[in-house]
């Protein structure tokens, strides 16, 4: 299931000529392409298929000159529907350079790391979840950041592909962990309609027999979303099919503390800006508490990520926080941990742990 949004599709191109005498040297670029992949518009014009425009700009930056040559992606079915948003065919460079997420996308080259999620009860650390976190592979196996491959994305156009990708991925390998919470990152402006952008992901986990209880979808780059109502469509409907949702990077961007109550979430992360420091910092102690104090009064659970030191794990848990995720008690890891060993508890600190 999907659709041109949320699958790499392959598409095509119009292409303008603006002198004519480009148009003649082109009988010997295309007299050995078949019929079937290009098509003539009209006397300085073309229409064709992704693979041979691509081909056909390295031609033409060395046969032509390229400020002359105008381009938009267009469908062979309406190649002159964007006409208006042409460009020179050097500005196509990028998409060119990022055509490799396309078959990352096609050949789900995606694989997924996990990062522990813990409450701290009388000084004994639980283990209540993990987040899921997406990373790309290379043909060789050797792992891609994902701001990388959500660059490539944006520059291709693909982000809505690439999201639905690691969602199912972080989904299927969801399936190991047992009865602790399990967080899904969601791009939410890269569903449009959440019955049908989210059906593929909803009937894989009931394949997978997850409940829906243990899924907490995690709203990231909120920063993006304009609109509020769209948001609280598609959170809406996650919970009403069971699952849990967070907000992420509280405190920047788009999501301000007040608008917290407009969407009314389960947990509450603090962004690692805030949690990061907070110890020393007394700006971020007050957009901590601040959080915290709006979190509990909606009767949700507020975590804090990004937890680096004791001192500021201190800290927070004296404010009242109720989960942490952070580089302190483990880096994202390619199996999730079952308990957790930290060399802390071989140092001399007043402030000891046990760990389970």
């Amino acid at each position: 299931m999907g659709c041109d949004a949320c699958l790499p599709i392959r598409t095509g191109y119009t292409v303008s000529f603006q002198k004519s005498n480009d148009v003649k040297k082109l009988e010997k670029y295309f007299k050995d392409i078949s019929q079937n992949q290009w098509k003539t518009l009209g006397e300085d014009m073309f229409w064709m298929k992704e693979h041979i425009f691509w081909g056909f700009t390295d031609y033409v930056h060395q046969h032509l000159d390229p400020r002359h040559v105008w381009a938009v992606e267009a469908k062979q079915r309406s190649p002159f529907e964007n006409l208006r948003r042409m460009e020179p065919i050097t500005v196509f460079q990028k998409m060119k350079d990022a055509l490799w997420i396309d078959e990352l996308i096609e050949d789900k080259r995606i694989c997924s790391y996990y990062q522990p999620i813990v409450s701290i009860d009388h000084k004994r650390v639980h283990i209540v979840g993990h987040e899921i976190l997406s990373r790309g592979l290379e043909e060789d196996g050797s792992i891609i950041p994902p701001f990388k491959m959500f660059e490539a994305a944006q520059i291709r156009n693909k982000t809505f592909a690439l999201d639905r990708a690691c969602r199912l991925e972080a989904v299927k390998n969801a399936s190991i962990i047992d009865r602790q919470l399990i967080f899904i990152n969601f791009i939410p402006t890269a569903i449009y309609n959440p019955e049908h952008c989210l059906a593929s992901t909803f009937t894989l986990i009931k394949e997978l027999n997850i409940k829906p209880e243990q899924i907490v979808f995690e709203v990231i780059e909120t920063e993006d979303v304009q609109d509020i109502e769209h948001l609280k469509n598609i959170l809406n409907y996650y919970r009403s099919h069971g699952f849990k949702y967070a907000l992420d990077d509280v405190g920047v961007g788009y999501n301000t503390l007040n608008r917290l109550l407009e969407v009314e979430p389960d947990i509450v992360k603090l962004a690692f800006e805030f949690t990061n420091g907070v110890s020393k910092n007394e700006k971020q102690k007050k957009v901590a508490q601040e959080m915290l104090t709006i979190t509990h009064r909606m009767g949700a659970k507020a975590l804090a990520e990004g937890v680096e030191t004791e001192e500021d794990l201190k800290c927070l848990i004296e404010m009242g926080y109720d989960l942490f995720q952070g580089y302190y008690f483990a880096k994202p890891h390619p199996e999730p941990l079952k308990e957790i060993h930290s060399y802390k508890k071989q140092k001399k600190s007043n402030f000891c742990f046990l760990y389970e």
